[in-house]
């Protein structure tokens, strides 16, 4: 485990915790000796924000989107192997976090080739002769039609079955039907087939190939910021623009202690607090743990109302 914290100018190692952090929040609590009601002074602002996965050292250059060629076979009960891996073309998995699409070739040595979508790429309408393809959805589930030069049709959203890629694996799963060809199978035993994508394999930081394609960037692009692509992915936010980094919109210093921020749909906050910095321990605040962004302002709280206290947001892929 590694971790970066940045107090001030002095950047020092916290193992086992990563924080990618700037300033610090700090709110002093005054009590005026005539005894009139509590003043609250904010003595500068900051965003802290944090990650905690595992970690390895290694070359940050990613293996794409395609199909793992070691896993490329789906099976037609009419017309026998299908590779989706074949030696001069191959379909590739595009996904932006909230939906994506199929491009590229499958081979069938007996039926020729099937196209997983038109020449204007995805994601396709399917509504005409010039607007059609392989679509995939947030929760991995695959609809919209292929063509085959040879067989026609093959749509991945039957009646009867339903397609899915898992998110996690890669692996395809269900059944496509093609009306002149019958059922296409993703994956089998007896003998053990399956068609796997490589989009959702991470690399040595833990970004996702799919991420680091839909960029164009590898782990450790930095946009002239400081701030590297993977934690950019952790924070949700643009590796290619300067500056776009997670970050404090507001404070308020009245009680409770109001931290706000930009946050996305897909990532999880918590708010953290810590009475010393020289001390280095930072707690959750309650009931403040893991709390779903909106893809815009969101706020977070502390009631506690201490003398002093310096806060920082984590954020997780996952909560």
């Amino acid at each position: 485990m590694y971790g970066l914290s940045v107090v001030g100018n002095r950047r020092c190692d916290e193992r086992p915790n990563v924080c990618l952090m700037s300033e610090d929040v700090k709110i002093n609590r005054h009590k005026p000796l005539n005894g009139r009601a509590l003043k609250y002074s904010l003595s500068c602002v900051t965003l802290l924000c944090g990650l905690q996965f595992s970690l390895l050292l290694v070359s940050s250059a990613f293996a794409g989107t395609g199909i793992d060629p070691t896993n490329s076979y789906a099976w037609a009960e009419n017309v026998g192997w299908l590779n989706a891996a074949p030696t001069n073309s191959g379909v590739m998995v595009y996904f932006d976090g909230t939906s994506g699409y199929l491009t590229g070739y499958v081979w069938g040595e007996n039926i020729g080739w099937i196209k997983m979508g038109d020449q204007t790429g995805g994601p396709y309408a399917n509504n005409s002769a010039t607007n059609w393809g392989v679509n995939l959805d947030a929760t991995g589930t695959l609809s919209g039609y292929a063509w085959g030069e040879n067989v026609g049709w093959i749509t991945f959203s039957p009646s009867n079955s339903v397609t899915t890629v898992d998110k996690t694996t890669g692996r395809f799963t269900g059944k496509a039907w093609g009306e002149n060809i019958g059922w296409i199978s993703f994956e089998g035993v007896a003998p053990a087939y399956n068609v796997r994508t490589m989009a959702f394999d991470t690399q040595p930081l833990g970004t996702p190939n799919w991420w680091l394609t839909q960029h164009a960037v590898v782990e450790t692009y930095d946009a002239g910021d400081g701030i590297p692509a993977w934690k950019k992915y952790v924070m949700d936010t643009d590796p290619n623009v300067l500056g776009d980094v997670l970050r404090i919109e507001s404070l308020s210093n009245l009680p409770p202690a109001t931290v706000t921020f930009r946050s996305s749909s897909r990532r999880y906050y918590t708010l953290q607090r810590c009475d010393d910095l020289t001390t280095g321990i930072w707690t959750n605040v309650a009931s403040q743990t893991a709390i779903p962004g909106v893809d815009g302002l969101i706020s977070l709280f502390d009631t506690t109302g201490a003398t002093q206290q310096f806060y920082r947001v984590e954020v997780k892929v996952a909560p």
